[in-house]
């Protein structure tokens, strides 16, 4: 059985369901649940919704999550940050004990291929296995610990639940983030780096190819697991974390395999997504302020606006 985390509310239900599709269509030797952390905005039609994508034999499960207790423990102003990339922080204390380990996969990817290897990596007194952040080193200088240690982006995380358990992680993450609030730039992410940098080991950038990889000219030349060229050209788990492809402005190269799979769910006439506009958050003057004067500046041709440009890609799905 392979478990398979992910988490939610009722805004991006959709991608959820997208990824989850796609993992099932690649992984149909495996038997697979789903262990989905909701807040109270997800429905029980999108319940209904997202057991649509399951082939026969998966299983999935809900786990309803009080919101106000993610404002109690986690003290970082979380305006800055969609809620449910907390939820994860708390899984240990929410699955059941005999999940004993977990795949976390983010909302916003495409799985392409059979993920059994993946699964199968030994964690033997390992926290944690994952794919290296784009331009990590400079997050372990930022966050006072040795570059070796690695920083991983935590799209994609292959965890020890009962490693996690029995060494009280759960309780370490909460008192980081109290006693270092200051410190959180990308606040769960880097509290799992932080607190398990002494148990992670890195997994290939084949199973977490970030939009950084397809830009044109390159911002990363070598991967740091991986075979760089083969792993961007034939990903398993292709991971938009900056360019939604459901965003008007996206430019990504293989947005287009987002659509393929959706157009086999049963969102596929859904403009949801498209449609979408994030609430504004609730930005400090000072900030608003900055912003305000930039793109001022942009537009009176003082400040140029930086273009982002990708290499041309084409994959079918």
């Amino acid at each position: 059985m392979m478990h398979i985390l992910s988490c939610t509310d009722t805004n991006f239900v959709i991608p959820m369901g997208v990824m989850m599709h796609s993992l099932c269509v690649n992984n149909q030797c495996e038997k697979l649940h789903f262990h989905i952390i909701i807040d109270e905005s997800v429905t029980e039609q999108q319940k209904v919704e997202l057991q649509t994508v399951l082939p026969e034999g998966a299983e999935i499960s809900f786990y309803l999550i009080n919101i106000e207790n993610i404002r109690q423990y986690l003290v970082v102003k979380v305006e800055r940050f969609p809620i449910p990339i907390y939820y994860r922080l708390l899984m240990a204390k929410i699955l059941p004990k005999s999940v004993h380990k977990i795949l976390y996969l983010d909302a916003d990817m495409i799985v392409r291929h059979d993920l059994s290897e993946l699964w199968n990596t030994p964690l033997d007194n390992i926290a944690v296995a994952g794919v290296q952040e784009v331009f990590g080193s400079v997050q372990c200088h930022r966050l006072d610990y040795p570059e070796e240690k690695g920083y991983f982006n935590s799209g994609v995380l292959l965890f020890n639940l009962d490693f996690i358990r029995s060494h009280n992680i759960t309780d370490q993450y909460i008192k980081y983030i109290i006693e270092n609030p200051e410190k959180l730039h990308c606040p769960d992410q880097d509290v799992i780096n932080y607190v398990l940098r002494d148990n992670k080991i890195p997994l290939p950038l084949r199973y977490n190819v970030q939009e950084a990889y397809y830009r044109d000219p390159p911002l990363v030349k070598n991967a740091i697991n991986g075979d760089l060229e083969k792993d961007i050209c034939n990903p398993v788990i292709l991971h938009y974390n900056k360019e939604k492809p459901w965003s008007k402005k996206c430019e990504h190269p293989l947005k287009n395999i987002y659509y393929y799979y959706k157009n086999n769910t049963i969102w596929a006439n859904s403009t949801y997504m498209e449609k979408f506009k994030y609430k504004k958050l609730n930005v400090p003057l000072i900030i608003q302020l900055k912003i305000h004067v930039y793109n001022f500046l942009v537009l009176l041709g003082f400040q140029k606006k930086e273009k982002v440009f990708y290499r041309k890609m084409h994959l079918e799905k």
